[in-house]
């Protein structure tokens, strides 16, 4: 069926997500407990549920008190990876995942306890070496789809910037275009100095490194070890996601066309109306004579030429301006 729910989930940075509830709305010490154990286990054991709004933006469907709790986490520990895995649906799967939450609420009733039973060793060896070769293969898949999603705008905006072949709205911004060329391709060295496969094959390093210590650790020992192992993960896939956001901000100093702030704003939900305005204020700024600061563009908001608040907000998340 067309409106079937893929069940897989995604790391989301903390930063992308919108919560419906506020966190006054929680007990503030429950918040905290919950936060403490996030950074003690790796995470929290059950995914959140999120729409998307934007290309990169996510609201919550379900979750807000998982979400406040790693926010707090990363508060506490500022090491911490900021982010949280959730599933991401569309708005016509809303409606039946909220009926299917309702359900698992009033069917979530404690499980009897049950008399301790004496673990067999090779039985749990099995179980870790699965678990071990599940986190391996699932690892691999998401740094694999991490890196392609990152790689392909540089990968388009490098085309797009390479003098070789210019568009005939931009034939005299060569030599700007040929610096950034050059900006951007010693920027994506210092991010990925080894091909993927390289990168695989160090991943795998680590984990066998991981795996042999695991022997002669305790089943909890063990997956304690691996939650910190996908902890490490998310935090350098969190660090490639920064440097790609910054590699596609618009230099809005340097900025000739109204083109260029087209494609910046390929990473946010605008409309054509927002981007005219967005030009409108940039030409506004460059006859005025002043310096270009956030501070100044923002005064443009107050003027009626279309360029609001919202569009001004949409344009700090893609745009930068050096100081």
């Amino acid at each position: 069926m067309s409106n079937k729910i893929n069940l897989s989930t995604s790391l989301v940075d903390l930063d992308n997500i919108t919560a419906k509830v506020d966190i006054s709305e929680f007990s503030g010490d429950e918040i905290e407990k919950m936060a403490n154990l996030i950074l003690t286990t790796g995470g929290v054991v059950r995914p959140i549920i999120l729409k998307r709004t934007g290309i990169e933006s996510c609201e919550i469907v379900t979750g807000n008190f998982e979400y406040h709790a790693t926010v707090k986490a990363s508060e506490i520990d500022p090491e911490h990876s900021g982010m949280i895995r959730g599933f991401i649906i569309t708005e016509e799967q809303e409606e039946n995942i909220i009926k299917q939450q309702e359900i698992l609420r009033d069917l979530d009733t404690p499980l009897p306890e049950s008399p301790e039973v004496p673990i067999d060793v090779q039985d749990s060896q099995v179980d870790l070496t699965k678990m071990f070769n599940n986190l391996t293969l699932n690892l691999t898949k998401e740094l694999n789809s991490q890196l392609d999603q990152k790689l392909q705008p540089m990968t388009t905006k490098l085309n797009q910037l390479n003098p070789s072949s210019p568009t005939n709205s931009q034939p005299q911004i060569n030599n700007i275009a040929e610096e950034k060329l050059q900006n951007i391709e010693s920027k994506i060295d210092q991010l990925l100095p080894k091909k993927l496969p390289e990168i695989e094959e160090i991943l795998n390093e680590q984990l066998k490194t991981i795996r042999q210590k695991i022997t002669n650790l305790s089943k909890q020992e063990a997956l304690s070890l691996l939650a910190q192992t996908q902890t490490g993960l998310s935090r350098q896939i969190k660090a490639i996601d920064r440097e790609s956001n910054q590699l596609q901000r618009v230099n809005l100093l340097t900025v000739k066309t109204k083109e260029e702030i087209q494609q910046a704003f390929t990473r946010e939900k605008v409309t054509t109306k927002m981007i005219n305005a967005t030009w409108e204020a940039i030409k506004l700024w460059k006859q005025s004579g002043e310096s270009l600061t956030w501070e100044n563009l923002k005064q443009q908001t107050k003027k009626g030429i279309g360029f609001g608040k919202t569009t001004y907000e949409k344009l700090r998340k893609i745009a930068e301006i050096p100081e």
